[in-house]
């Protein structure tokens, strides 16, 4: 019998195999499948897989500086009264 997954939503049973995406992480190659609920227009992606090289490494603090500049550009436009850039 093949694995089945639940669909996270209604509890629906999905075949493992039944994908309908694949993306492979650019940072370390690891697959990510993505799956649809049979009964309803519910997708989702396998959980992502914890990765301790990618939390100790540059990559992470870098991706933290933009995340912070972002922040700040957006409180920027809302102090400026900007809605839409």
């Amino acid at each position: 019998m093949p694995l089945m997954l639940p669909c996270l939503i209604y509890g629906a049973s999905v075949e493992a195999g039944s994908f309908k995406e694949v993306y492979v992480s650019p940072y370390n190659n690891q697959e990510y499948k993505r799956y649809e609920c049979p009964n309803y227009d519910i997708h989702w992606w396998e959980s992502v897989k914890f990765i301790p090289e990618f939390y100790e490494s540059k990559v992470l603090k870098i991706m933290l500086c933009f995340t912070r500049l972002s922040e700040q550009s957006l409180a920027i436009t809302k102090l400026l009264g900007v809605s839409k850039l």
